[in-house]
């Protein structure tokens, strides 16, 4: 069936057409997202194609294809068929703020542009992807949803692409098709990445991140180290807070990569931390950042509360539990398992979802426990960076924890991870059972691990 992306795509990309003229016939600015389908889809495929050494290269574009045709749908049935309610979309005007921007660049030209680039950079924070929407919506012409689905699309369907790219270098091409399949089909991930918030592009833009610290084994490329320069930054401006979790999984892998390049690493790493601390510095942002969590830490009990209680979506933990020894492991077990199963027929569809897919994350651990067990501990530092990086960050959202919608949300960044932990199990649980039985009875088992880069 993933052979078939290709023809997928087109038959979603032609009636993607059709229900566009049909739904927005009278909002042009609408149908400037038909041609971005087309150019999206066409650039991506040709430079994945162009490798022709890599054995992988059509199944790349194949669940490309299957990711972003399911996303297209997805957005359509959104906006076009306006069904938001029925699913659920958060932020379904967010997508007038990147209007806002091109607004001002129509009304004050080019020192409109400079003027918001040092808004998004060095005053407000967390604005990035409203200038980002609206540099399309600058050539459109007015303001657009489906602008905003079609590139938060994108940005979903790239994640597949470098979940299963981590997959492959980390553990073998298997495991990499395994998970990225999961990555396409999850409905959470579907969702978000049609819809008009902000989460997608965060989440895509750290895992590539995340990907471009381990796609060399013994070193951290030079090439690798300057691509991560823009997507710390874009991660920056849309959420300052998990740069510093990126930062921070970047400099341990630059430590633990290889005690042979360790100097050469420490010091490129440094460098490429260094140049974008330096510029945030210089603007103040690190200062502000820290003084904005500061000031969060002092109204975070009454932001849970009210977050809570008016969204009617969740569970104040904190209020409920006087004890943070309590409330911690009560909160994480909201963060991983929320909505949970007996939640399948309550609330929106996405909370519907969110219920089936946690009942099936529980399925697959449990039947793939053993492969994991025994195959965790030879990729431990391969792995650890992204480690690094989903600890800090559930770490944070579990202390800040206010209702099951968020943590929803915010679960998603670490999604990848658990859909590579799940691979894992489901490739090799043959292999990890016949490891246990070798161990058990004497024998030694021959394992062999596919490294790609």
């Amino acid at each position: 069936m993933i052979a078939l992306g290709k023809i997928f795509f087109l038959f979603t990309f032609f009636a993607f057409l059709v229900q566009s003229l049909y739904f927005f016939g009278d909002k042009a600015d609408e149908l400037l997202a038909v041609p971005m389908v087309l150019a999206f889809g066409g650039i991506t495929a040709f430079l994945i194609g162009r490798n022709l050494a890599d054995e992988d290269a059509d199944f790349q574009i194949n669940i490309f294809f299957w990711a972003f045709s399911l996303r297209l749908w997805m957005g359509i049935i959104f906006y076009g068929w306006d069904l938001t309610e029925l699913f659920g979309d958060e932020d379904a005007s967010g997508y007038m703020s990147g209007w806002t921007f091109a607004q001002n660049w129509y009304e004050n030209g080019f020192d409109g542009f400079v003027s918001d680039i040092w808004l998004v950079f060095f005053e407000e924070q967390n604005i990035g992807q409203a200038f980002l929407w609206g540099i399309p919506m600058f050539i459109a012409g007015g303001p657009s949803r489906m602008i905003v689905s079609v590139v938060n699309a994108f940005a979903g369907s790239m994640l597949v692409i470098v979940i299963f790219r981590i997959g492959r270098r980390v553990f073998d091409s298997a495991t990499g098709r395994i998970a990225a399949i999961m990555a396409t089909f999850w409905a959470s991930m579907i969702l978000l990445s049609a819809g008009t918030s902000k989460e997608i592009l965060v989440i895509s833009f750290s895992w590539t991140t995340l990907y471009l610290m381990i796609r060399q084994p013994k070193a951290i490329a030079a090439k690798d180290g300057l691509l991560a320069i823009p997507l710390l930054i874009g991660i920056f401006v849309m959420r300052f807070y998990a740069v510093y979790m990126v930062a921070a999984a970047f400099l341990f892998r630059a430590l633990t990569v290889s005690g042979r390049h360790l100097v050469r690493n420490v010091v490129f790493g440094g460098l490429v931390l260094g140049s974008v601390l330096v510029v945030m510095y210089a603007g103040g942002a690190i200062n502000r950042d820290f003084a904005r969590l500061e000031r969060q830490q002092r109204v975070v009990d009454t932001w849970r509360e009210n977050v809570a209680a008016t969204t009617g979506s969740g569970v104040e933990i904190y209020s409920e539990y006087e004890s943070t020894s309590v409330a911690i492991p009560v909160a994480t077990v909201y963060f991983f398992f929320a909505p949970f199963p007996w939640e399948v027929f309550s609330g929106t569809a996405r909370n519907g979802f969110g219920a089936v897919e946690n009942i099936f994350i529980i399925a697959i651990f449990i039947v793939g426990f053993p492969a994991i067990k025994v195959f965790f501990k030879d990729k431990f530092i391969d792995m650890a960076p992204i480690f690094v990086f989903c600890v800090l960050y559930a770490g944070l959202h579990i202390w800040g924890l206010s209702n099951v919608g968020l943590a929803w949300r915010h679960k998603q960044t670490i999604m990848p991870m658990l859909f590579l932990l799940a691979a894992l199990g489901i490739s090799y649980r043959k292999v990890g059972w016949e490891l246990i039985r070798g161990r058990l009875s004497g024998r030694r088992a021959p394992l062999t691990v596919a490294r790609s880069t």
